[in-house]
């Protein structure tokens, strides 16, 4: 065939095949997936395997971890909402300020979870916990990959952002609310092509205002947003860019903040979780209201290492950064040196900080091979044994529930004085307690500080029980009371399991 033939032959369709070293990367596999839509969709980049990853190791972590504390004044919260058809108001569960008025301000996830555990079964608490924060991770890698992140770029920021989150992990009402920041931040972000998407943030902060009292949070963002909006423009290596317009935002912000007061508590509840977010008798007992442990090296890397980053970038790098962000990070940061409850919500404002930032040029192409990467990846981190869905906590100490001590009290006769951690869980069994978890409830009363004093020793502890009309001590082993009563006279050891210790006063006060 001559010259003329085989132009011809091209012109009706055929092609010539390329020697190897002129085909192009992925050339028959590009090719394969031009012609069959579905099955190109099945080649994923490689982060998109280590992103499902982060989630199924925040699985994991649940899985492996039995409940103890909060969850349980939570969960018995939610089942007497439950059976009494209505929002909790007053307690029902203590014998010190029974009766008195209770701002159950988480009301919506205590009956969430306990209408969840009726329903699906004791998974809820995985639910609750790793899905939420598998969620707040999911939406968070939406917005990076918006805002320009490449894949390996994206799955670091999710092993990190997996690491703050594993730090807040429990079924909690926390865990939704990292879930509901990352949303609004998501819904900001798609405003600004499209400023419709604002519209969203009302419904967002009347769920959040019923779930936690981190809604506060919400609209401090939004309120970051409107200053943001109303500023010249500015130029330089910290800018906001692109802005929103300032009515759409004032209009979001006061339309959120109407949502809010839609509680069972009404307007005052924005003035509540103020109080209690200020309050200093939560700082002087619970510890996730306390500044972070800095001999910790987990906790010292996400609350520095971010910001070593940040200064490294300034320093170094001429790469734009938004100023919003990083002042939202820096808030989170002060607020975090307060309160390390909020370090979840700082390593999530930190990742969409560093989003912005592109390290280099990606050369790792997208593979078929990704996906049954992915798929054992996920099975390796959830198979295996685990600890039963809803089993309590055991085999770790002081923080263990006291399982067979509380079964030993429901059957005695008698008020029961018991550590502020366990008494949660005797919520759940339903014997009544001096103090639990509900620090809130016993604002404005002496039941804390009195409950402090006796624990630890600064007043006389039979005093204490005589005036209550205790009976029982369930305490920790090797602990000043427990070595005070041990050696009482007039207080008996009945029962030692695990970590539990159980005192009887066998006479009359």
């Amino acid at each position: 065939m001559g010259a003329a033939g085989a132009v011809g032959g091209l012109a009706a369709g055929e092609q010539l095949e390329r020697p190897p070293s002129e085909r192009p990367p992925g050339g028959r596999t590009r090719l394969l997936a031009e012609r069959h839509p579905l099955l190109g969709r099945l080649r994923l980049h490689p982060g998109v395997a280590v992103v499902l990853g982060a989630c199924a190791a925040l699985f994991h972590a649940a899985m492996h971890t039995g409940l103890s504390g909060d969850v349980y004044f939570h969960w018995a919260a939610g089942n007497w909402m439950l059976d009494h058809h209505g929002v909790i108001r007053r307690d029902v569960f203590s014998y010190t300020v029974q009766g008195r008025p209770w701002v159950a301000d988480e009301w919506g996830f205590e009956l969430a979870l306990a209408w969840l555990v009726r329903t699906i079964g004791p998974v809820a608490f995985w639910l609750a916990s790793a899905g939420s924060c598998a969620l707040a991770l999911l939406l968070s890698v939406a917005r990076w990959r918006r805002q320009g992140a490449q894949w390996l770029w994206t799955a670091a920021l999710a092993c990190l952002a997996a690491a703050g989150l594993l730090y807040g992990l429990g079924p909690r009402p926390q865990d939704p609310s990292y879930a509901l920041f990352a949303a609004e931040l998501l819904l900001l972000s798609l405003a600004r092509s499209d400023a419709r998407w604002l519209a969203a943030l009302p419904l967002l902060l009347l769920v959040w205002a019923n779930l936690h009292g981190s809604f506060l949070l919400g609209l401090g963002v939004l309120v970051l947003e409107l200053v943001w909006s109303l500023l010249p423009e500015l130029h330089g290596r910290l800018r906001v860019e692109p802005r929103l317009a300032p009515r759409p935002v004032a209009a979001a912000l006061g339309a959120s903040v109407l949502a809010s007061f839609v509680n069972p508590h009404g307007p005052g509840l924005l003035a509540y979780a103020a109080k209690v977010s200020a309050s200093t008798e939560l700082t002087s007992l619970i510890q996730e209201w306390q500044s972070p442990n800095f001999h910790d090296l987990y906790v010292l890397a996400l609350v520095v290492g971010p910001l070593l980053w940040l200064v490294a970038v300034l320093g170094l790098s001429s790469r734009r950064l938004d100023l919003g962000e990083v002042v939202l990070a820096l808030l989170l940061l002060v607020l975090t040196l307060h309160a390390v409850r909020f370090l979840p919500y700082l390593v999530l404002a930190w990742c969409s900080v560093m989003s912005r930032w592109v390290p280099g040029r990606e050369t790792i192409r997208p593979s078929w091979l990704t996906l049954p990467v992915a798929i054992a990846l996920v099975a390796g981190l959830l198979a295996g044994p685990h600890v039963p869905a809803g089993a309590p906590q055991r085999g770790s100490g002081s923080l263990d529930m006291p399982v067979d001590a509380a079964a030993y009290l429901r059957h005695q006769q008698g008020r029961v004085f018991a550590t502020y951690w366990w008494g949660d869980y005797l919520d759940h069994v339903g014997i009544p307690v001096f103090v639990d978890g509900r620090t809130d409830l016993y604002f404005g009363t002496k039941v804390l500080s009195t409950y402090v004093a006796v624990s630890e020793l600064t007043t006389d502890p039979d005093a204490v029980f005589g005036r209550w009309d205790v009976r029982w001590v369930l305490w920790n082993r090797d602990t000043a009371l427990s070595r005070y009563l041990s050696r009482d006279p007039g207080w008996r050891l009945v029962l030692s399991s695990g970590d539990a210790l159980v005192y009887e006063h066998p006479g009359r006060w």
